[in-house]
């Protein structure tokens, strides 16, 4: 039986018209719903996944998302959600995070968006959610980085390079986000030392750095890391790329 994805959108004709194709070639059906409580009660059943496409009507659809929450809630459907920042805010004043079961940030790209989605349904709906270790000594942004990841991933976080190795002796994570330049042991040797030992050798690590002149990448790629990101980048780039990487690994 082909799966079916439930998407609730207010005309978000640029997103669906690319979006479904994608996942038709999959064979995935995808059935477009308006944000009416009454159409996605029709639909409870026959959808694998429910996606809530916010736009500007999710600030004055409280009453539509509580029960949309409700619904997915009693069908036993996982619910994911993608919008910009402020409209995910706005979706989670009446759904509670722990019920969404992954959310996207805009703007993201289509085929990610698709192969995400994808992977749920090639996993029964189920998420689990990724381990990711953040290691850098700036607590400012430790503590916004780990703000944006939570609601995606489950995140562990530490501040010097000893700590990371020191941590890594006794948890297993799916992906190290190190920063670059710290004092004591920098980025570059703490990477030389978890590739020295068989149980840390093969975790993919992504660079945070703050420097993006072309010496300092060239610098920091020829360490070959998974990735880089820039500490200037937004969360929704940021998560992008997140998302990004792990769909193609």
């Amino acid at each position: 039986m082909a799966k079916r994805i439930l998407l609730i959108n207010q005309n978000a004709v640029l997103i669906t018209g690319r979006l479904i194709p994608l996942l038709k070639s999959a064979e995935v059906e995808c059935v477009n719903v308006e944000p009416d409580a009454e159409k996605v009660m029709q639909e409870k059943e026959s959808a694998d996944i429910f996606v809530l496409i916010a736009g500007e009507f999710v600030h004055e659809s409280a009453e539509f998302l509580t029960a949309l929450k409700d619904v997915c809630s009693a069908a036993g459907k996982p619910l994911c959600v993608m919008g910009y920042g402020k409209e995910l805010e706005a979706v989670e004043q009446n759904i509670p995070k722990n019920t969404i079961a992954r959310e996207f940030g805009r703007p993201i790209d289509i085929k990610t968006l698709a192969e995400a989605l994808k992977a749920m349904l090639n996993s029964g709906g189920n998420v689990e959610k990724k381990q990711i270790l953040l290691v850098d000594d700036d607590v400012t942004f430790l503590k916004m980085m780990q703000k944006w990841l939570a609601s995606t991933y489950r995140v562990a976080a530490t501040r010097t390079g000893p700590q990371a190795i020191s941590y890594l002796a006794e948890h297993t994570v799916d992906l190290i986000l190190l920063d670059y330049e710290m004092p004591l042991m920098d980025g570059p040797k703490v990477l030389e030392v978890l590739r020295s030992k068989p149980e840390t050798a093969k975790i993919p690590v992504i660079f945070l750095t703050g420097r993006n002149d072309p010496v300092s990448v060239r610098n920091v790629m020829s360490l070959k890391p998974a990735s880089y990101l820039l500490k200037s980048q937004n969360k929704e780039e940021i998560l992008q790329s997140l998302d990004s990487f792990f769909i193609s690994h």
